[in-house]
């Protein structure tokens, strides 16, 4: 093919660049190896990329698919980058590695009385990866602290190009101006008041949020410079519904989302190496949270662009949040979440269709089914997928869509997510080298985890979840009466069980072959 002649050059220099560190690897420190690692591996993907513009701008034959040769080129870049992370692999970094990471300071976002999103998910959360084996061991890792390297590029560099100044001024003028013992404030309310009803903080919701992103970062550079193969974020306040703008896509509310760790991480993954990021081409956002995520295709695909691909897999669908022929200014849709008024699913219409070829929404009805949930993944976001090719994917992993979650609006069993986590990591490894790491969302399941003060029964017939030493022993959990109901039926299987098995599923599928 005319113009592609240096592609093998560049592939046989690569070889011969991963011969050559393989040969005094074993001579190095183990720091060393770590940055030798990453530059090998971050080599692999810069030619990766770079042969794919050569291709472009290529005369190529009559009667030859150049869409053959581009996906030959992918294959042979990823089989240099597993070969090299086979060879350079040693305990604890590299192949067969799991990372969980997470930050105390998320627990500094307090909201108020009669949430859904309680503070107590993230340790429910962080047992639940313990339980899958985090912290017990080299290959699962159970990392409690996010650097101040990340959490400066997250406030200053990457989420400014997530959201606009406007709403990220808006956002830390209002918790700044709350007081340090005061909790369950309204924090994305309009000049109307208008909107602030489901989320709510306090005084450390600004950095909770801001190393909610510095985590999704730390994933990001770990995931893709081979320290791990794949990557669970637990954090909180969630962040999908969280958009350019105050709420997006004509949202009522902002849907307890403040800043958008999974967009943040696909942006900082495709800035070029020259503006800090890591240059990637392609990365996919995939979303099981039973609602759209109206912020992040917001963010990522207002307009078409070639870098990203948005899946939603949700409940919805035009029968039930009406058409647009019926008139825009009806908002008997736009209900607060998990607080249904009439009919209509949160966040609205944005997620019944797909505007252009970078979304797949697929709407599954009232109630999301794990047969309806396995159909979509086996015969929609499994093709398009791989005919995307990207050089990562992103989860957002929300288990809201749980049988037992006080939402009401999912069928799925714990089990059924890591089915659905297992699934997305094939196509991890289909497409680049198994390349993909996940950012908690929703899913509300969790039992109560504190005595009520004011308790008539006797204090033995009251059925708490026991977090152990994950629970910190400042934290709060009050819960009214009739949610603690809904939340008792999670004793036997919740929020928790469905994060051990999402990190359980991560760590089965750790070993690039």
């Amino acid at each position: 093919v005319e113009g592609v002649g240096q592609l093998g050059t560049l592939i046989t220099n690569l070889v011969a660049k991963l011969r050559q560190t393989c040969s005094a690897y074993s001579s190095y420190g183990m720091h060393k190896q770590v940055i030798e690692l990453k530059k090998m591996l971050c080599q692999c993907l810069l030619i990766k990329g770079h042969g794919e513009d050569c291709i472009e701008y290529c005369t190529i034959p009559q009667g030859v698919s150049k869409m053959t040769i581009v996906t030959e080129w992918r294959k042979a870049c990823e089989r240099i980058y597993k070969r090299a992370v086979s060879k350079l692999s040693f305990s604890g970094v590299g192949n067969g590695v799991t990372s969980v990471i997470t930050d105390s300071r998320c627990n500094g976002h307090i909201t108020q009385l009669g949430s859904f999103e309680r503070p107590v998910r993230l340790p429910a959360a962080i047992k639940g990866a313990k339980r899958a084996g985090a912290g017990r061991g080299p290959n699962v890792l159970l990392l409690n602290e996010v650097e101040d390297t990340y959490y400066n590029m997250a406030e200053n560099v990457v989420i400014p190009k997530a959201h606009k100044k406007t709403y990220i001024k808006r956002l830390k003028t209002k918790i700044q101006s709350i007081p340090p013992d005061q909790k369950g404030v309204p924090l994305t309310d309009d000049s109307d008041g208008e909107g602030g009803d489901d989320t709510m903080g306090s005084r450390g919701s600004y950095a909770a949020a801001v190393v909610g992103i510095g985590a999704s970062l730390k994933a990001v550079d770990m995931v893709v410079t081979g320290k791990c193969v794949n990557a669970f974020c637990a954090i909180r306040p969630p962040g999908h519904h969280a958009g350019l703008e105050l709420r997006p896509m004509d949202a009522v509310s902002n849907g307890f989302c403040l800043f958008n760790a999974a967009a943040c991480a696909a942006i900082y993954a495709t800035t070029p190496l020259s503006q800090g990021g890591l240059g990637l081409r392609r990365v996919c956002v995939i979303d099981f949270d039973v609602h759209h995520g109206n912020g992040t295709q917001d963010i990522l695909c207002s307009t078409y662009d070639p870098k990203y691909l948005y899946v939603s897999i949700h409940a919805g669908g035009a029968h039930i949040n009406g058409y647009e022929d019926e008139g825009s200014e009806d908002e008997s849709f736009r209900h607060l979440l998990g607080g249904r008024k009439t009919e209509g699913i949160f966040p609205g219409r944005c997620g019944d269709s797909s505007p252009h070829k970078g979304v797949l929404n697929i709407p599954l009805g009232m109630k999301v089914t794990a047969s309806a949930m396995g159909s979509a993944l086996v015969s929609q976001v499994t093709p398009r997928v791989e005919e995307f090719s990207p050089d990562l994917i992103i989860l957002s992993a929300g288990f809201d869509a749980h049988e037992n979650d006080p939402l009401g609006m999912g069928g799925l069993s714990a089990a059924d997510f890591g089915h659905v986590t297992e699934v997305a990591c094939q196509m991890a490894y289909k497409t680049c080298s198994g390349r993909i790491l996940s950012v908690l969302e929703g899913g509300y399941g969790v039992p109560c985890c504190r005595p009520r003060n004011d308790l008539f029964l006797p204090p033995s017939e009251e059925r708490l979840l026991d977090l152990g030493e994950d629970l910190p022993s400042n934290m709060d959990d009050e819960v009214h009466y009739t949610l603690r109901q809904k939340l008792d039926k999670c004793h036997e299987e919740g929020f928790l069980e469905c994060v051990q098995s999402h990190v359980q599923s991560f760590v089965k599928c750790n070993i690039r072959k």
